[in-house]
């Protein structure tokens, strides 16, 4: 605890008079891109197995943590033993099964007494139900958010087969959009593919942004190569036809099979 009040101290330091006037200019609104970058370094490292780089990844994320609590603090709005308090208040009451006498005996009801306990408990009946996800989440897992919370309502398909035809289904429609050749309809069509196939991912449990973020790592990876084998063999990627490019492409996938 001690550590955590020597951090705050500091904190509050960077932001007094006599202090870093790169910390002191900064407001809720001009630092909430860095909360955005230290929250990906936070899930690259753990995507890297990487333990002493998420303790330190984790570090700079609290550090943000405190700024924006700083910062509030000085606005008279609330600090960071409020926040802390809110917090803890909060999964004690979402948590009745461990702190009181309800029960919950596996993952999918304890999510259902979540649901529940913020609807009624905290008040949120007036909410839609798929609310409560903010519009800045990135968009393959805002669509798996709200796609669980319609499906805990029951607006659901009943298992991945019929998905795959919705995903089929939407394909089927895009090829059309294509045809037709109208801009709005192709991003309407190609919106409607790419949430079915977030739903896809859903039921199969798969976060499509980690899906994601390793399909780009593989392209990034197998196009360095066939650039490493079109250098060794003289030939120029830009001016090569869609053959050989295919070709050096099918031997950058295999000097690459063995990595992750």
């Amino acid at each position: 605890m001690d550590d955590f009040r020597k951090l705050v101290d500091i904190m509050a330091r960077l932001r007094a008079e006599g202090g870093c006037e790169w910390d002191r200019a900064q407001t809720h609104d001009t630092l909430r891109q860095y909360l955005v970058e230290e929250t990906h370094e936070v899930i690259d490292a753990i995507r890297r197995r990487d333990h002493a780089l998420l303790c330190e990844e984790l570090g700079d994320l609290l550090l943000q943590i405190l700024f924006h609590a700083q910062v509030a603090r000085e606005h008279g709005e609330f600090d960071i033993h409020d926040v802390i308090s809110s917090i803890t208040e909060k999964m004690i009451r979402r948590h009745p099964h461990v702190f009181g006498d309800a029960r919950a005996d596996d993952p999918e009801a304890v999510s259902a007494q979540w649901e529940h306990i913020k609807r009624t408990v905290e008040n949120r009946s007036h909410e839609s139900i798929v609310g409560g996800v903010p519009r800045d989440f990135p968009s393959l897992l805002r669509a798996v958010k709200m796609s669980r919370k319609a499906a805990r309502a029951g607006f659901d398909w009943e298992g991945p087969e019929q998905v795959l035809e919705k995903v089929e289904e939407e394909i089927s429609e895009l090829k059309e959009a294509m045809a037709d050749g109208q801009p709005d309809r192709l991003e309407h069509e190609l919106g409607d593919t790419l949430l079915a196939l977030a739903n896809l991912a859903r039921f199969l449990q798969i976060d499509p942004e980690v899906a994601m973020i390793s399909a780009n790592d593989r392209f990034e990876r197998r196009f360095r190569e066939m650039e490493k084998i079109a250098l060794k063999s003289g030939i120029t990627i830009e001016q090569s036809d869609m053959g050989t490019l295919d070709r050096l492409w099918e031997m950058a996938k295999k000097a690459t099979s063995s990595e992750q």
